[in-house]
């Protein structure tokens, strides 16, 4: 596996006097470096495994007019099942993300599963224990999610899908919540515990990306989602209030270091402007869960109020 990531990620630079002409390149200085070119070699291994298709497919039903060349066939059904067995490994996160990213057959068979639950399970599980995992791990698990939650489908999908307990979590009995829910939870979860240790805004920012994805389609949403949900906007709220309180303090503040004032004043100012962003996004969830899912979602409604 580590094999095939290597050969399917690598990318040989063009050399300059193979196929770039020299005057079309911005040169700094006689020892520009060739990768500032910025011009790579197609990684034949990298288009392979995103032009590789289902052996399931009739041959026919495929458009092999137009592919150039033989096409890789897998079955989709043994590598998703394998996928859903060894995601603990980092390397095998990476295939996936690899997969879901650059194949769009596999991604749209993954969406189509009506067994959602064997691959996100795992993943959830691996956020749920975000403190014993790098912030490179967690990027690479949330962008998985992303790509799959800008379908409709698969939004819809998981609501839908109910679990009847969830083992790994602790906090709290699951039985019989649905896979949204439990979704939303997670997410939340790894919210708050960005804001308390990573402090990462980029990671922030995709938690709350799926969840605004998640929220026009959302499904009888639990009242401990509902809950987590409120409770998350309750928590930037009172973040943002001490920080615009801050911030009126040091303007009205006259320190004789005036530098030292200007450099403080930046940093609220930008953590203020970074938790507006945060708000606004997570009252359009709300708002998106109102708008378009009112009619099945009210816990929610009991939640806000």
């Amino acid at each position: 596996l580590l094999v095939l990531l290597i050969l399917i990620h690598y990318r040989k630079c063009i050399s300059m006097d193979e196929s770039i002409p020299t005057d079309s390149i911005y040169m700094s200085d006689s020892n520009t470096n060739v990768k500032d070119a910025s011009a790579f070699h197609e990684n034949p291994y990298c288009k392979a495994l995103n032009n590789a298709k289902d052996i399931q497919f009739d041959r026919s039903d495929v458009e092999g007019n137009a592919q150039n060349g033989p096409v890789v066939r897998l079955s989709f059904a043994s590598l998703f099942d394998a996928l859903g067995t060894c995601l603990k490994d980092e390397s095998s996160v990476l295939l996936l993300y690899s997969l879901v990213h650059g194949n769009c057959d596999f991604q749209e068979y993954v969406l189509v599963r009506t067994d959602l639950d064997t691959l996100l399970m795992p993943i959830l599980e691996m956020l749920y224990n975000a403190s014993r995992k790098t912030s490179n791990q967690i990027y690479m698990l949330l962008i998985i999610l992303l790509i799959l939650s800008q379908d409709s489908t698969f939004n819809a999908s998981v609501h839908k899908l109910v679990l009847p307990s969830v083992p790994w979590y602790q906090e709290r009995l699951m039985h019989q919540t649905s896979l949204g829910s439990l979704m939303v939870v997670v997410l939340i979860r790894t919210i708050k515990y960005n804001l308390s240790k990573l402090r990462d805004v980029y990671l922030h920012t995709n938690c709350l990306a799926i969840l605004a994805n998640m929220g026009p389609h959302a499904h009888r949403l639990s009242a401990y989602a509902s809950q987590r949900l409120v409770s998350l906007f309750d928590m930037l709220s009172r973040k943002y209030a001490k920080l615009a309180e801050l911030k009126n303090d040091k303007a009205l503040k006259v320190i004789s270091d005036q530098m030292e004032a200007d450099i403080m004043s930046d940093d609220t100012s930008t953590e203020l402007h970074i938790y507006t962003d945060f708000l606004r996004i997570v009252l359009e969830i709300i708002n998106a869960i109102l708008t378009y899912a009112l009619p099945r979602n009210p816990e929610v409604v009991y939640a806000i109020l």
